[in-house]
């Protein structure tokens, strides 16, 4: 067993991607630690209020397709 493989490995192109998903967060923290205060709250408050209505639209997504599955006949 050396601890080689699949199990361990991730595909090259899984691999690919979370190297660039991390070049791309370590970018973005890059430029927000270069911001002032004020800047920081900006982002912090649009970020929260991006992740409020993603949260919002999949409660309405979940909710219309409930009401589609009850109103369908049986």
């Amino acid at each position: 067993m050396t601890g080689e493989g699949s199990m361990f490995h991730g595909s090259v192109g899984e691999v690919a991607q979370a190297q660039a998903a991390n070049k791309q967060e370590e970018a973005i923290l890059e430029l927000f630690r270069s911001l002032g205060e004020a800047g920081k709250r900006e982002i912090q408050s649009a970020a929260e209020e991006k992740k409020r209505l993603m949260d919002v639209e999949q409660r309405l997504k979940d909710l219309t397709e409930a009401l589609a599955d009850t109103k369908r006949p049986a």
